[in-house]
């Protein structure tokens, strides 16, 4: 089999087994899909109260937070063991997978799996209603379908990256938990708003050092909002490219010189 047969292999053998308890399945994935619903109802209470936000309105925030969620579940789904990776350190739990003759990233990528297929279904939903409307008052066209695969796809890559660079600076650091609550949670939730609300040093941290701005509001603002030229999609493939990159550049450097917690 090839690496990648093996590891779809690791995968549904991993998806079997959180489905082995169906009923706690079953409820953990309505519970996932409420709180993201319950998430987007929130932005969505708020800017009807306001009508828009420096000319944003429901329907585009929504496209952001859309495009951003389904990125975000997307990588989640295949990396969740590089999003939480700090137990590999601590508890010894990387030598295991070192004694697996198969590359160690795919080895820690299969290793774990995180069911979100609610969380993933829901931000699409969002994603579906909000481009509905923007192409039922003609602000978008039908190409808006192929460009918004396309910035999910980059999107999913640049979390990727983000998350693997994350990860790889805990073979210094050893402890990741709260430098990941940066690198992750806290940004995921910044840029589900335009980053023009934010100060200079925040949107520079976020187009320059996390480039989570490029997975929706960069390619946004041609997609949606037509205020910027095309330039902006391959530009966000390079972004996402470079981040890979350099993230899997760091990965190998920081395995290169990992030592055993030992017993």
């Amino acid at each position: 089999m090839t690496w990648m047969g093996i590891c779809w292999l690791l995968y549904k053998m991993n998806v079997r087994a959180r489905m082995q308890y169906r009923l706690n399945f079953v409820l953990m994935t309505l519970l996932a899909s409420v709180v993201t619903v319950a998430e987007f109802l929130g932005l969505a209470v708020v800017l009807n109260a306001f009508g828009s936000i420096q000319g944003w309105d429901v329907w585009e925030v929504g496209y952001l937070y859309g495009v951003l969620m389904t990125a975000k579940f997307a990588y989640r789904a295949f990396g969740s063991g590089i999003n939480n990776f700090e137990p590999y350190l601590v508890n010894g739990q990387l030598d295991q997978l070192l004694l697996r003759p198969m590359p160690l990233l795919l080895a820690v990528l299969t290793s774990r799996t995180r069911m979100v297929g609610g969380e993933l279904l829901q931000s699409l939903a969002v994603l579906g209603v909000c481009i509905a409307q923007l192409m039922n008052r003609g602000q978008v066209g039908a190409w808006i379908l192929p460009q918004t695969l396309f910035i999910i796809a980059t999107g999913t890559v640049i979390m990727f990256a983000v998350g693997l660079a994350t990860a790889a600076i805990g073979f210094w650091i050893t402890r990741v938990e709260d430098l990941s609550v940066l690198t992750d949670n806290a940004t995921t939730t910044a840029c589900q708003y335009p980053l023009s609300l934010f100060p200079d040093w925040l949107r520079t941290l976020l187009l320059a050092v996390i480039p989570f701005g490029f997975i929706s509001y960069v390619p946004a603002m041609h997609i949606v909002r037509g205020e910027w030229g095309g330039w902006t999609l391959p530009l966000t493939g390079a972004v996402a490219a470079a981040a890979l990159a350099g993230a899997l550049g760091l990965w190998r450097i920081g395995v290169a010189r990992y030592q055993s917690t030992g017993t």
